[in-house]
């Protein structure tokens, strides 16, 4: 093959690639990077649609039980009264002391005031000591929780009544249900009498309140303690 014919083979493989890297450059890599945004295009619209159907399917769900949360939402706030009426928390309580057979039932109210995580409520702190057995004061409890107005137990403790007066710790927490003292167990199997301390929250919700606003509250009532039963 002469020397013209090599160069012309030359000059036409040059043009061929001078050809291909142009038309990556100028078609081809274009071309590419529009793909590839487009790709990342899609795969962000799929994950915003999925964010969507996964909102649109709580939506869904939330309407579904609506008439349910609503209703439980009403039961609620028939338990919560526009006033504090302790008064009238006291007689019921004192109802529940004769009908649980527990004595010397003492309520003492705190100081109203808003609840700790913000509301349009106040929280009134209520302690509540009377004497009875284990049993007796299961049967408190129950009827406690099964008031017409909301009241939450927050701790309770209790301890054996001999051991007043003694080193060992009273109330005990309930959490520590059978350590009175070192080397004493309390079986709550045995009627034995028990003083007992229950802090408690009661609720209420001024109807003049604007929402969100958490109510001044009134200053607390009066100790109040039952009369002992007779002997």
């Amino acid at each position: 093959m002469s020397r013209d014919a090599r160069n012309v083979l030359l000059l036409g493989f040059l043009a061929v690639v001078l050809l291909v890297v142009g038309f990556y450059f100028l078609l081809l890599g274009p071309l590419l990077s529009r793909l590839n945004e487009a790709d990342q295009q899609r795969d962000t619209q799929e994950a915003q649609l999925a964010q969507v159907q996964q909102e649109v399917a709580e939506l869904e769900e939330v309407r579904r039980n609506s008439p349910e949360i609503e209703r439980q939402l009403l039961e609620l706030s028939k338990r919560i009264p526009t006033q504090p009426e302790i008064p009238t928390l006291v007689v019921q309580m004192e109802e529940i002391a004769r009908s649980s057979n527990v004595s010397q039932l003492s309520i003492e109210p705190g100081t109203p005031g808003p609840p700790p995580g913000g509301g349009d409520f106040s929280v009134v702190p209520v302690t509540l000591t009377f004497r009875g057995t284990y049993d007796d004061m299961q049967n408190f409890l129950l009827q406690t929780r099964n008031l017409v107005r909301l009241v939450t137990v927050t701790n309770l403790s209790y301890c054996r009544t001999e051991l007043l007066g003694t080193e060992a710790a009273c109330p005990v927490e309930a959490g520590e249900e059978g350590a009175v003292g070192e080397g004493t167990v309390v079986d709550p199997t045995i009627e034995a009498d028990l003083l007992v301390e229950i802090q408690a929250e009661v609720y209420y919700q001024p109807t003049d309140v604007p929402d969100g606003t958490a109510p001044v509250a009134p200053a607390a009532p009066e100790t109040t303690t039952a009369a002992p039963e007779a002997e």
